[in-house]
């Protein structure tokens, strides 16, 4: 009998009560995965007309995705509030309010790659509130470091719907059967290699990198002799890094000089999902989960893989 996402309720201390918010994430993914597919079709690709908070254009759909992870996070009845790359402010659940959890979502990363049908993927992490039950929830709960993250994950919308999660006790993959409309467990206690594998960067920006890191690179590369593969979209680049071995890599640079990722959104839960798998997560000399957040938007430099990559990558 295969395994499914229920299964996630006997993993660690956490697993039981993070079981039905990563089923909503679940639902999500199956039904941004149907849009993703008729897209074409429904009229729903290139840009919305507007910009989000980060001041990128957004595609219509990544508010169309934004709009299905918060309704599924509603539906679990589990989560209070959400806090979402593609809004300015938290979203409030009015209905539970009382809940204990917040989910911090990236409902549709690597969103350029969408008009030359690339992959992209959904990041999330969950937190518990900080704030009494009896109070609204605040922008303040979500500003925990990694340390405090109880769950986190990723869905790759590619050739197979998959969702990578961790509730704290390692590392799952499940791809989603379309013959019984539920994800399986394929991918058991994923580590990432500690040998071999690639390097993932956008590497025509390195003679604008900061912190020395174009000639980290070029040491990094002599020393391991690591092949380069590099998608656009961090999920699809993480994911290769996560099975095959290397290091993802993105750094800060003169037009980026607190770096691009977005702390909360995509360092912290690819983090959290990297170390789960015996990796490491950097962001300049600090661990990414070591990291105390300050805003909700806030840009950190990233570099994620096996702990010999990144090192190397660190040792000047």
């Amino acid at each position: 009998m295969s395994v499914t996402l229920n299964s996630i309720a006997k993993q660690g201390k956490n697993g039981a009560a993070m079981m039905p918010i990563i089923q909503g994430v679940g639902r999500a993914a199956i039904e941004i995965a149907a849009v993703l597919r008729g897209a074409i079709f429904r009229g729903v690709l290139g840009k919305a007309g507007a910009e989000n908070v980060q001041g990128e254009q957004q595609q219509l759909l990544d508010v169309l995705s934004d709009e299905i992870f918060l309704e599924e996070m509603r539906s679990t009845g589990f989560v209070c509030a959400v806090g979402s790359e593609e809004q300015e402010e938290l979203l409030v659940i009015d209905e539970y309010t009382r809940s204990d959890y917040l989910v911090l979502v990236d409902p549709l990363d690597g969103s350029s790659n969408l008009d030359v049908d690339g992959p992209v993927g959904t990041i999330f992490s969950v937190v518990k509130r900080k704030t009494a039950n009896s109070e609204r929830p605040h922008v303040s709960d979500t500003l925990q470091s990694g340390q405090d993250v109880i769950a986190a994950g990723y869905v790759l919308y590619g050739p197979a719907l998959m969702l990578v999660c961790s509730v704290g006790a390692g590392v799952s993959g499940y791809t989603f059967n379309p013959s019984n409309a539920r994800f399986e467990l394929s991918h058991p206690d994923i580590q990432i290699p500690e040998t071999g594998g690639y390097y993932s960067v956008n590497e025509s920006n390195a003679d604008k990198w900061l912190d020395n890191m174009d000639a980290n690179l070029e040491r990094l590369k002599q020393e391991t002799g690591l092949g380069m593969r590099y998608v656009g979209a961090m999920v699809a680049d993480m994911h290769r890094t996560l099975l095959k071995g290397g290091i993802f890599l993105y750094p800060a640079d003169d037009k980026n000089t607190t770096g691009k990722l977005r702390l909360l959104y995509e360092a912290i839960p690819m983090g959290f999902i990297m170390e789960q798998a015996g990796g490491k997560a950097m962001s300049r000399n600090d661990a990414v989960l070591n990291i105390e957040p300050e805003t909700l938007h806030q840009r950190v430099p990233v570099y994620l893989g096996s702990k010999n990559a990144v090192d190397i990558l660190f040792d000047n």
